[in-house]
């Protein structure tokens, strides 16, 4: 598989993961999509950097709860995961799954926002580091000390210019339609974590940690 971000490969991926009629996550699949998804992340630079590090990090802590579980299929969807650690008492582990993924829900919640704003902003003024900044305090910033915040607000001064990273988003698109293209991404992404938020919120989970 590439190391390059593709458009198409993300999109493509993300929909193979849903699963149930589209009522739940297949976690094996979720994650390599994430992945996918996380090379655009390569193309901000050290900006995002520590963000990248936790994904990154939360990625092998389920794969790793994945393999030892293999034979008992618990984690099969995200919601059998969520249902089988609740059920067992051990949904506030830090080497499980649930807590691991509700910090990718909150890392996917800055994606899909960040490049919508991108998308939606091609022909406004607003630079690419305001954009950024504007979703960051909308999604992450109030779960992070206000070192990092500062360091953000610093450092999104370094991103690529927006036009920049509208062609990267666009790479691997097999189409010159691009607003049907990116509703589409957009819409998926949108399904993706709304699923996610729905099951943690009906488990009273969405706050089991702060960061």
């Amino acid at each position: 598989m590439s190391d390059q971000y593709n458009v198409k490969r993300a999109l493509n991926a993300l929909k193979d993961s849903f699963v149930n009629n589209e009522t739940t996550l297949d976690l094996a699949k979720f994650l390599a999509a994430y992945k996918e998804l996380m090379k655009f992340f390569d193309h901000l630079g050290k900006v995002f950097g520590f963000v990248v590090h936790d994904i990154t990090d939360k990625f092998h802590k389920i794969e790793k709860a994945i393999a030892k579980d293999a034979p008992n299929n618990n984690y099969s969807t995200v919601h059998s995961s969520i249902e089988y650690e609740k059920a067992a008492g051990i949904y506030m582990k830090e080497k499980k799954v649930t807590l691991s993924l509700l910090r990718l829900m909150r890392g996917l919640d800055f994606l899909r926002k960040f490049i919508e704003a991108i998308y939606q902003n091609q022909k406004t003024e607003k630079k690419s580091h305001e954009l950024a900044w504007e979703v960051y305090q909308q999604t992450l910033a109030f779960r992070h000390k206000h070192m990092v915040r500062n360091l953000v607000k610093t450092g999104v001064h370094l991103l690529p210019k927006k036009q920049e990273l509208y062609l990267k988003l666009s790479t691997g698109a097999e189409t010159t339609n691009f607003d049907e293209l990116f509703n589409d991404f957009s819409s998926t992404l949108e399904k993706a974590y709304s699923i996610l938020y729905k099951l943690y919120d009906e488990n009273n989970f969405l706050e089991l940690v702060l960061a």
